[in-house]
């Protein structure tokens, strides 16, 4: 927010004007409140020790405080971020679709369990910081108004008990450098408790210094990625486009030149010509096959839906489709993740095709939050397996790039499923 959140003037008396002293005022008293966070998490984590041993009733509520947790963690590094003005990286939520994955995943982080430390901590820190500030503000002031309470009393002469233990001049003594103290010391006090406040969320709530690397890292590695793709797609376009193409047009023009040689007694031309055609043809052929293995442009130009209908079609084996509606219009997924998708269906029906012996097939694509689900399917005789140099090796590496995961089940006699959730976020 302002980088004045973080410096306190030299001069006290300017201090008690900064916006750093009320900043910090401010945010410790929301980290006060925090407190009945704290208080909620503790009593629901109690519970789930006390009931654990009923039926796992225990996980059923350790499960359930997840996700408020998360956004406990949200709020209040966006407190910390409003009133210090730095900026905090977030813990990346888990990836995965399915909600025992996303338990599963949660558990093993480092994140929940420094979240819950941090709200453990957060209940006696917020007692203690309400009694030093409370302290600081009110006992200060008490000491330093004491002499004009003692004129307006006037212990001595109304024979109170205090005046046989103090006197005005020791009173006085006392309230000098009670006032000295609450001027001097409670701005910078107040601020560097703040401060001890802040980091100490940032430390337990924010990513580490790792954990924001892999988060740089991965993203780092979807640019490239992307990149990569859109490099491919325009190098599809530019062999449709130009080489192809040109050889098209050298085709016909061979078919011309073929037709008007049929009444030349050159044999030897005729030969070469049906050869020149006959290559011309052939490398055409290939250009489409090499552009098909690059990026088909059915899927640029008509989505996922009419590309995988399209190697459905192709499939010796009847195959039944279903994508979701939401896959398509504005909703379509990246470039890349399409590719990926296409070139996953089309190697596992060619596995269907080549090994399974099946008479039937599906593929379902589907969204799960922010992952896609997609499912092969045949009623094959099974034992498909990941084998090196295999076609669902290379998928299993293709998956890898993009953070997927394949899950395989083919008992001998059949059926086989091919099960990959991809993000998509």
């Amino acid at each position: 927010m302002l980088d004045g959140a973080l410096r306190i003037p030299r001069n006290p008396l300017r201090a008690w004007f900064a916006t750093s002293w009320w900043l910090a005022l401010a945010s410790l008293g929301t980290s006060v409140v925090s407190g009945s966070v704290a208080i909620i998490v503790i009593a629901l984590l109690t519970l789930t020790v006390v009931t654990l041993p009923f039926a796992l009733v225990g996980v059923l509520i350790f499960a359930l405080l997840i996700s408020p947790l998360r956004y406990a963690d949200r709020a209040q590094l966006w407190s910390v971020e409003f009133f210090s003005g730095v900026h905090t990286d977030r813990v990346s939520p888990p990836s995965v679709a399915n909600i025992r994955g996303r338990f599963v995943e949660s558990v093993r982080s480092p994140s929940l369990w420094k979240s819950l430390l941090h709200w453990i901590l957060r209940l006696p820190l917020s007692v203690a910081v309400l009694v030093l500030v409370t302290a600081q503000l009110i006992v200060p002031v008490v000491f330093a108004v004491a002499p004009v309470a003692w004129i307006i009393t006037d212990p001595p002469g109304s024979q109170l008990e205090i005046a046989e233990m103090f006197t005005l001049e020791l009173v006085i003594l006392i309230a000098v450098p009670a006032a000295l103290w609450f001027v001097l010391v409670t701005p910078p006090l107040v601020t560097g408790l703040a401060r001890a406040d802040w980091w100490f969320s940032r430390s337990l709530l924010g990513a580490s210094a790792q954990e924001t690397r892999v988060e740089e890292l991965t993203h780092s590695r979807t640019r490239v990625i992307d990149a990569a793709e859109a490099e491919r797609l325009r190098i599809e376009r530019d062999l449709h486009d130009g080489a192809q193409q040109r050889l098209v047009a050298v085709s016909i023009s061979l078919g011309h030149a073929k037709s008007r040689a049929k009444s030349s007694d050159d044999a030897l031309l005729r030969s070469l010509l049906d050869d020149a055609h006959r290559e011309t043809r052939n490398a055409i052929a290939d250009i489409r096959a090499l552009t098909r293995g690059l990026h088909p442009p059915i899927l640029t130009d008509r989505g996922l839906d009419a590309a995988l209908s399209s190697v459905a079609a192709l499939c010796s084996v009847p195959v039944g489709i279903k994508i979701a509606s939401e896959l398509s219009g504005t909703s379509r997924p990246t470039a890349t993740m399409e590719s990926t998708i296409y070139f996953l269906v089309s190697e596992a029906l060619t596995n269907v095709t080549k090994h399974s012996q099946a008479t039937s097939a599906t593929v379902s694509v589907e969204r799960l939050g922010q992952s896609l689900k997609i499912e092969v399917c045949d009623n094959g005789h099974g034992g498909a397996a990941i084998q090196l140099g295999g076609g669902l090796a290379g998928l299993a590496d293709r998956l890898s790039g993009v953070d997927g995961s394949l899950h395989i089940e083919s008992p001998t006699g059949g059926p086989t499923s091919i099960t990959v959730e991809v993000p998509c976020g």
